[in-house]
Parts: structure tokens; sequence; C-alpha cells
């Protein structure tokens, strides 16, 4: 009997033992493990010294990859020559040769001839050429006098001129953009911030007390800074204030221009006489030095710096639609990189229309975002800037927005 028992006890072991290299043989399945450190009491509190961690050997330097320059793309089908007319900006021009306007500095700037579009005239005969086997837009021959561009032994150009003077007026060369279409801009300021609105000085009155001046009439200005301007003054009115479209933001208050004035008399307050009035002068109107110094006539279109994204908040001389050569005012500004002469595409939100041929009745599909013109920013304040639609497919709206081409 004991032996008995003896075979059956060593049997279980045995198939025990098989069960168990079984389970060890298995792969175990992933299980979460909690695991709960246990806390030190007077019995068990050990004194252990960890042992620093040996220092990583310094990375191995990694060679900084440069990122291929965008290429200058000229159009498929660009004249052989193009004579420069009357009327005609480099961005006009620019489109004739390259698909994409902006690049104009590298095919200009970068050109012995051209060294600066002033001397562009009308006239000027422009073709492209092989510099250093790039493409390169040159002057071919001058309008002035036919002189015209030959080849030397090395194969580069240059011009063969005649002595001469040019006796024709700066503003007759050929400039960047239309510079009518920004004057006003480049000008008189456009935008107050609170703390500008605050500080101007006013029109406090006016002789006989009118409530309404015009032409010819004499103000009476409290704060007048009269150590600027050189005894000239614009005169504007805080108009509608702007705030950003997505963060409410206020942005800076319009500035609606309304003339100009001329010191009368010094003092506090100063005397002005109004010298040309667009609307009637109110009081409270603001009184600004005239200064003309940052007047440009030339910008070089580039793209920003920093890739961005902003919306149109504000339509400048239009109510809810403009086009080609109108100004619009956007959400960007200094702070965010912006400055003069920088591209920006203007696009518009696609639509979320319903989509008929689905089983749900409210199944809606989003149409695509579409690129509808090209702005050139002309005046940047901190928060906010003013651009000019170069191009325009569709009529531009407070709908659209812009970002970096």
């Amino acid at each position: 009997m004991p032996s008995f028992i003896n075979r059956q006890l060593i049997k279980g072991m045995i198939l025990l033992s098989t069960i168990l290299l079984i389970a060890a043989c298995a792969e175990p399945e992933p299980y979460a493990v909690v695991y709960e450190p246990e806390q030190p009491t007077e019995m068990n509190t050990v004194e252990a010294t960890i042992p620093e961690p040996e220092p990583e050997p310094d990375p191995e330097p990694i060679a900084q990859v440069t990122e291929p320059v965008e290429p200058v793309v000229y159009e498929e089908q660009f004249p052989e020559t193009y004579i420069v007319q009357e009327g005609d900006t480099l961005w006009d021009i620019s489109t004739v040769f390259l698909r994409d306007p902006w690049f104009w500095p590298e095919i200009w700037f970068k050109n012995p001839q051209v060294e600066n579009p002033h001397l562009i005239y009308p006239g000027d005969t422009l073709a492209i050429v092989y510099v250093g086997g790039e493409r390169k837009v040159q002057i071919l021959s001058r309008g002035e006098d036919g002189s015209v561009l030959s080849q030397t032994a090395d194969g580069l150009k240059v011009i063969k001129v005649n002595p001469r003077v040019r006796s024709t007026p700066i503003d007759a060369t050929i400039a960047s953009i239309p510079i009518d279409s920004i004057r006003h801009l480049l000008e008189r300021p456009m935008v107050f911030d609170e703390e500008t609105l605050n500080n101007s000085a006013y029109v406090l009155s006016s002789l006989d007390n009118h409530l309404v001046n015009s032409l010819n009439d004499k103000l009476y200005v409290r704060k007048l800074d009269t150590s600027k301007g050189a005894g000239r003054y614009q005169i504007y009115r805080p108009n509608k204030p702007l705030y950003d479209p997505i963060t409410n933001e206020l942005l800076g208050y319009e500035a609606l221009y309304i003339g100009e004035s001329k010191l009368l008399l010094r003092g506090d307050p100063a005397s002005v006489r109004v010298t040309q009035s667009d609307r009637e002068i109110l009081r409270d109107d603001r009184v600004i030095p005239m200064d003309n110094t940052n007047f440009e006539r030339d910008f070089i279109p580039r793209p920003p710096r920093n890739a961005v994204n902003g919306e149109i908040v504000a339509l400048l001389d239009a109510i809810s639609q403009t086009g080609i050569y109108q100004t619009i005012a956007i959400n960007l500004g200094n702070r965010d990189g912006i400055e003069s002469g920088n591209i920006l595409k203007i696009r518009r939100y696609g639509e979320v229309i319903p989509d008929k041929n689905e089983k749900d009745p409210g199944f809606m599909v989003k149409l695509p975002d579409e690129q509808v013109g090209m702005a050139m920013v002309i005046r940047s304040f901190e928060k906010m800037s003013y651009a000019l639609i170069m191009e325009a497919d569709f009529p531009i709206s407070l709908r659209d927005y812009v970002q970096s081409p």
C-alpha cells in the first residue's frame, strides 16, 4: 500500500513539473504591473550609495543641411525683348518674364547694368541673357540713344554708352509699384494706437466759436507741439476701432484724413489756419505734425521672414469688396515680423456645402481654400499693417485671409 501511494505521489510530482515547464516556455501575456516601493521603517532602512551615472560621450556633430533656395521660375512663353512703356512698373514688367513677380530682385538687383530700378526708363529695351549660366533680365538698349549691349571674348555682357547728361526727372523712371495708388498711405498716418490718440493735440474751438469749420478758418488747438512739422499740420478724426477677428484685441483706431493747417501763433492753445479741407472740421479732431521723411518710392518685394497667417480686418474706401490696387488692413504687424515690401497670398476659405448623394441629409463637405490674389505690405504698424492688392482673380472681401507665399 505505501509503495502504491509513493508511485502516485511521484506521478503527481512529474505531472506538476511538466505543467510548470510548459507554462514557463509559453510567451506570457502582457499585463500592467503596479509597483509600490516599500516604505522604509526603523527595522528595514538600509543606507545605500547610488553610483553617479557615467557621463555620456559628446554626440558627433551633425552636418547642417541647408534648405535649397527656391529657384526663379520664368514663364514658359516670354518675349525675346520687351520695350518699357510709359506707366509700366517693375511688378508689371516682372510678370512678363517671371511666374512669381516678387522674385524680380533676383534678376534686377544682381544685374550690373540695372543696379537700381531708377535706371529703368520708358523706351528701354529689355531682354533675357545668360550671365554665368543663369538667365537674367538686362537692358539690351537704352531708349534715349539706342546704345546696345555687346559681347566680349569671355562671354560677359557690357553696355556701350556715350557720355551724356540725362535730364529726365526721377519721377519719370519706372517705379516698383503704382505710386499714385499708395501715396496717401505713405504721406499720412492711417492708424492711431490708443496711446497716440490720448496724447495727440486736438481742436478746442475756432474763431467765432463755429461748430463746423473748413478752408481758411482759424482754429485753436490744445497740446500742439510746435517744434515739429515745420509749422504745417494734418488734421485727422479717430474713426472706427479695428479689432482682431480672432482674438478680439484692439489693434488701433482708423485715422480719417480731414485736411491740413498752417501755424499762426504758438502757445497753448496755439492758433492755426486751415489750408486744405477734404471734409468739415469738428471739435476734438486730432492735429498731427506733417512728416514725409519716411516716404518710400520703391519697395523690394519679398516674402516675410517667418511663415505667417492673418486675417483681413478692413477694406479702405470700400464696404464689402475691393480689387486690384486697392488697400486692405490685416491683423499682422511689426511684432509678427511684417515689414514694408512683404508679399502675401490672399486666400478664400472654402465653403461648407451639403452632399445630396450621401444617405445622411445632413452630410456636409468643406471645399478647399483657394488663392484669389496677391498683396504687398506698404505700411506696417506694431499690431497691424496696410497692404496693396497687386493681383486679384476675384473681388477681395473681409471673408478672405492672407498667408505667406
